[in-house]
């Protein structure tokens, strides 16, 4: 037996960051293929009802940020909300699933990200060659404009993603009324972070403006992280009932 031949031994961290991810793929199979052909579908439309006057100007993919906010946002909750009393029955310390489940949202940013960025580009790129104007709500359409808004979008994707975990985590420890009277601290600065750039407001639609939404929600994601690395830390399995 050669070392490429010996079985691979995965960390706890590695195993939990998988189950994740996991749960994260299958959704992301059928949710940016349905993203693919509505945005056809939809330009097409437009293609057809203005694209010979010239008229066409809107971006299809610009609107899509929500959907691949929220939904990969949903099933962190849901995921978070189940695996605690597997991860503790199969003998794995709650440090791990922190980091593992962390990792996690973070690998699942960077796909969505780049796909919503590739989608985004490749718009653009067909308006061009179609003679149209594009443009998303107030954002110029300049390359260096573009570049940092998938930036600050990317990382509102992270922020969603550690949301999500977050609220599961109160759910579990604090039970529906904590959990839900404490969505303004734990989702409200995704929607106020999110929703600045998400519709290219004139305040910071500009490239400051964007890389400055982007800094602070770094700012934001590393303290939720911190956060739900503490919940997890102090989280009781619920009792079998």
């Amino acid at each position: 037996m050669t070392v490429l031949d010996a079985p691979v031994r995965r960390g706890p961290v590695d195993l939990t960051a998988r189950w994740f991810l996991f749960g994260q793929r299958r959704v992301a199979r059928w949710f940016w293929p349905l993203a693919v052909v509505v945005a056809v579908g939809w330009i097409t439309v437009l293609a057809l009802v203005g694209g010979r006057t010239g008229h066409v100007t809107s971006s299809v993919v610009g609107y899509m940020w929500q959907a691949a906010m929220w939904v990969p946002f949903s099933v962190f909750v849901g995921l978070g909300l189940v695996y605690l009393p597997v991860h503790v029955a199969a003998g794995l310390t709650r440090r791990s699933l922190s980091r593992g489940a962390l990792a996690a949202a973070l690998g699942t940013a960077a796909l969505y990200g780049a796909v919503f960025a590739a989608l985004l580009l490749a718009e653009r790129a067909v308006y061009d060659m179609a003679g149209w104007t594009w443009q998303f709500a107030e954002l110029s359409s300049d390359s260096a404009t573009i570049a940092a808004f998938l930036t600050a979008m990317a990382v509102m994707f992270l922020l969603a993603y550690v949301a999500g975990l977050v609220v599961a985590l109160v759910y579990l420890r604090g039970g529906g009324w904590w959990g839900t009277l404490t969505l303004p601290v734990t989702v409200g600065p995704l929607v106020l972070l999110s929703s600045s750039i998400g519709y290219g407001g004139e305040r910071f639609g500009d490239v400051p403006g964007l890389l400055g939404i982007g800094a602070l929600g770094l700012v934001v994601a590393a303290a939720m992280a911190l956060a739900f690395h503490q919940l997890v830390l102090g989280a009781r399995v619920p009792p079998k009932r």
